[in-house]
């Protein structure tokens, strides 16, 4: 009876065991199995319908005609990357010319253009304030000169106009007074989009014409290099040559004898400094650049003996302080 019972108790035991076994497996198969089975399922489905999707999307590209690469050039001569104060500057002097006035003064300042509700892709515009005086004779001159600058592809937008009247001519020996012109508009650039820089307008300058230099061998140079010295009232530089006397008895001309000039470590503070004319340089940019005004003019020409106000790139120029 007792090994009955022994035996009673082992099938017992495996019954159990095999029910547990049997619980667990359908806990596992339900818990883990069946879910993930049901995830590939959906993962399957889904990667079919975006290929299905992939496949007809790259039809329509393909069945779409080829959009050529187009320059920014035509964009930027509008609202260019850099500020291109040279193109403005020879705007300028291009319709000073024209209408035959005098630019007096002319000045810029950057600074950011804050936009009230700005389009997309357009939070970033800098502005550059150009403010200027022009002496005009005529009304007529004046509108020539207003004219000029408009015809600028770039966009302005004037902020300020004036003139002031000429008196009334009332006897003959009265000089006819000029119009004075204040002006002052606005330009602007995109200092944001650096990528397009390359695409950007260029300034028109001719290349280097091999020109001889028409500066005197020793005035201010030897050998092409910089000699220190000093300017007199004139703004002229004076010569190197060596000093002549004149005898009164013969009336010839001899020269002086010179010293040997001794060697010192530090040179006298010189009173001009020189100046290496870039592309799109003009006399009047120099003066402007240097004086703040075109009143340089002149003593610039004197100091290098130009003939004329034309410059030519990469030569050196002599600027009286």
């Amino acid at each position: 009876m007792s090994n009955l019972t022994r035996k009673q108790k082992e099938i017992g035991l495996i019954a159990l065991s095999s029910l547990f076994c049997i619980a667990l497996i359908a806990y596992t198969y339900f818990t883990f199995y069946s879910p993930k089975k049901e995830s590939l399922v959906v993962a399957e489905t889904t990667l079919t319908t975006d290929r299905q999707v992939l496949f007809a999307l790259e039809q329509q590209l393909a069945d779409q005609p080829e959009i050529p690469v187009v320059s920014s050039l035509e964009l930027q001569k509008k609202v260019p990357v850099d500020p291109l104060t040279e193109l403005i500057m020879l705007q300028i002097e291009k319709a000073e010319v024209i209408s035959q006035s005098l630019v007096q003064s002319v000045t810029f300042s950057e600074g950011a253009f804050v936009i009230e509700a700005p389009p997309e892709g357009v939070e970033t515009l800098q502005e550059l304030l150009v403010n200027m005086t022009v002496e005009t004779p005529t009304y007529s001159t004046l509108e020539t000169f207003i004219d000029e600058l408009e015809k600028l592809d770039r966009i302005l937008i004037v902020d300020s106009i004036q003139f002031s009247s000429p008196a009334e001519v009332t006897t003959d020996d009265q000089e006819e007074e000029k119009l004075l012109l204040t002006l002052s508009f606005s330009a602007f650039y995109r200092p944001d989009l650096i990528e397009l820089l390359e695409e950007g307008p260029k300034v028109d300058t001719p290349a280097p014409a091999d020109k001889v230099n028409p500066l005197p061998a020793n005035n201010g140079f030897d050998n092409g290099e910089l000699v220190e010295g000093t300017v007199d009232s004139d703004g002229e530089v004076p010569q190197t040559e060596d000093a002549q006397e004149t005898t009164p008895e013969s009336g010839t001309v001899s020269k002086a004898p010179t010293k040997p000039k001794p060697k010192v470590n530090t040179a006298p503070k010189s009173n001009y400094v020189t100046y290496k004319v870039q592309p799109g340089d003009t006399l009047f940019s120099i003066s402007m650049k240097h004086y703040g005004s075109r009143s340089g003019e002149a003593k610039i020409k004197r100091a290098n003996g130009l003939k004329s106000k034309k410059v030519y790139a990469y030569s050196r120029l002599i600027i009286p302080k």
